[in-house]
């Protein structure tokens, strides 16, 4: 590529002075990314990008009339290139479209506060990590197996995640009898130690600290057994330590982990940050809280978006509906016509018990194992331990596969 190992070089593409101007000055105070300076046109653009081969590149909407064409034959014949096209706001229909054409990401013109910067930065991650990723496999020879990591999160407060996620810990831990992370995300306030009465000095800090160089010993040191026979991950101990976490460094973390234990939940909290994007990035699949009222469905919707430009596939994505039952509530069939998603699982409402069990740090799980808040979390717990089986059962088939693959060649050489 044509940046160096500090920098990423990025080409824009538009004939719309107001967008060459605002994506030059939001660019100049980037130090990681340098603007091309080359004009393109119609008949220039494949020759300048074979002749700069540039990190990003920046394609207005309005540049040609058949534009998914164009950004299908640009993500085709120059692979290494992550395309993020410039969306007007009156395309934004168009999205869905542009994304399934080969880009990478779209952002919404004109550009809100830092949002360009932000969408650059996450884009040049992903193909950083997506680069790094498959030459891995290849040198070890082997395929990747399935993380089988599940990131609770809503982006409405007090919503219920941790209860979720506590919860949900403890089913899959019974159903499977397996090792089971339960990693509190919430890096400020986090309330999951408190929910299973755990006192402990030990917290993800102390695994940030030996990013890259972490172990199963040392992990198992720090992470915190619970009676049930889950093993906890507490939040960092002060907010100076929790605003000190950096997301390369969690990612390291998380990839340690997922070594360590073959099923890890996370409470990600209501919080969306760049760790709690970390945290989703790191996870097969993103269980979605939303409560059944109009606030709650408006933010969900506005998550749904963000997933979009985050480059997360539709089917990461799993509905979860917390606190039902009541008579004010949004009906389940309004609810899955807004969002045009199916529910996965719901969860009754029951304040009291909620209530004492957190006061006790006793979870609904083990208090009261057949309540219809048990009940339910135990459905859902069935529903991932399907996925989880099927990526087993997809993995060894691989792997079988392969194995097949190089006897035949062995015997051919032999």
């Amino acid at each position: 590529m044509a940046a160096t190992s500090d920098t990423h070089s990025v080409l824009l593409i538009s004939k719309n002075p107001d967008i060459v101007e605002s994506t030059r000055s939001t660019l100049a105070k980037l130090e990681d990314f340098d603007l091309i300076g080359k004009e393109v046109t119609s008949e220039s653009i494949f020759p300048v990008i074979a002749e700069t081969q540039p990190d990003i590149i920046l394609l207005d909407f309005a540049f040609q009339h058949r534009i998914f064409d164009l950004v299908d034959k640009i993500a085709t014949d120059f692979p290494m290139c992550a395309v993020i096209v410039i969306l007007p706001e009156n395309e934004m229909v168009n999205s869905d479209r542009v994304v399934l054409s080969g880009a990478r990401a779209f952002i919404v013109y004109p550009y809100k506060s830092d949002h360009l910067e932000t969408t650059v930065k996450r884009v040049m991650e992903l193909m950083v990590r997506n680069q790094v990723l498959p030459a891995v496999a290849t040198l070890k020879n082997e395929s990747i197996q399935p993380r089988n990591t599940f990131t609770v999160f809503s982006p409405k407060g007090g919503a219920g995640t941790t209860t979720v996620a506590t919860n949900l810990a403890l089913c899959l831990h019974r159903e499977l009898r397996e090792d089971v992370l339960l990693i509190d995300g919430k890096h400020l306030f986090g309330h999951v130690a408190l929910c299973l009465n755990l006192r402990t000095g030990n917290s993800l800090t102390d695994l940030i600290s030996h990013a890259g160089m972490l172990d199963q010993r040392l992990i198992k040191q720090v992470v915190v057994r619970h009676v049930s026979g889950i093993h906890v991950l507490p939040s960092p101990n002060s907010i100076t330590e929790a605003q000190g976490i950096r997301p390369e460094d969690l990612y390291k973390v998380m990839q340690a982990l997922q070594q360590v234990f073959p099923i890890i939940i996370i409470d990600g909290g209501n919080n969306l940050n760049e760790n709690t994007v970390t945290y989703m990035d790191s996870s097969d699949k993103i269980l979605l809280v939303l409560n059944p009222d109009l606030a709650s469905l408006r933010d969900v919707r506005q998550f749904m978006d963000v997933s979009k430009t985050l480059s997360y596939p539709p089917d990461k994505t799993l509905l979860i509906l917390n606190l039902t039952g009541r008579k004010a509530d949004v009906k389940r069939e309004e609810i899955e016509s807004i969002l045009k998603m199916k529910l996965f699982g719901r969860i009754p409402a029951d304040e009291n018990l909620a209530l004492s069990c957190l006061n006790e740090g006793v979870p609904v799980f083990i208090k009261n194992p057949h309540h219809p808040i048990s009940r339910a979390i135990l459905e859902i717990a069935k529903g991932l331990e399907k996925i989880i089986l099927a990526s087993k059962a997809k993995f060894q088939t691989t792997v079988k596969s392969e194995s097949s693959e190089i006897l035949k060649k062995s015997s051919k050489l032999g």
